[in-house]
């Protein structure tokens, strides 16, 4: 497509190419960290387009969501775009009292942390969440961590990462609970331990 570029020493964005992809949605949080669910697209066949590394501009139900980098040379298979916080997905992660405790056991302290995470789905399609969150590891013989209740979460135990895929139905409620107890010599002061 001809342009005519004014020579006026200003950035001017010039219009290339357009495509209209097939994507698969997905949702994800780490409630620990954030409150919000992110909504990802995930784009296969992008290959076909001969894309070049660049900035892109991402809409979404025909608004403007933002803007991403795309670099082909290390995307894999499926291109993953970021379409920014779904309020239509509410997460909360609250700490449960009644299976919270801290209990001192001779020498060594035991402390029993409890967590509830809600994720309830307002919109009026299905929705599928990846929710992740962590427990502690120990190197340390005198610290040992047991993980209590997972709620069917998958965990890598190089990083302590949880993961639980969910699919919630229009308007449905789920709940997750993760128990876990650190057992650690009284005189020691963990840092980091109460999230």
């Amino acid at each position: 497509v001809p342009y005519d570029i004014p020579s006026d020493g200003k950035q001017h964005d010039v219009h290339i190419q357009d495509h209209s992809l097939l994507a698969s949605f997905e949702h994800f949080t780490v409630p620990k960290m954030e409150k919000d669910a992110f909504l990802v697209a995930r784009v296969a066949g992008w290959e076909d387009f001969n894309l070049l590394p660049g900035e892109t501009n991402l809409y979404f139900e025909g608004g403007f969501v933002g803007k991403s980098h795309i670099n082909p040379q290390i995307t894999t298979d499926t291109l993953d775009l970021s379409l920014g916080r779904d309020k239509g997905v509410v997460v909360k992660r609250e700490k449960v009292k009644e299976f919270s405790s801290s209990k001192l056991i001779g020498t060594n302290k035991k402390e029993v942390f409890a967590y509830n995470i809600t994720v309830r789905n307002t919109k009026k399609e299905v929705v599928n969440i990846i929710v992740e969150d962590q427990v502690p590891l120990s190197k340390n013989k005198e610290v040992e961590v047991t993980i209590e209740k997972l709620s069917e979460g998958k965990i890598d135990p190089t990083t302590g990462k949880v993961n639980w895929k969910l699919s919630l139905q229009p308007a449905e409620t789920q709940k997750i609970r993760l128990i876990y107890t650190v057992k650690y010599p009284k005189d020691k002061v963990l840092a980091n331990l109460k999230n």
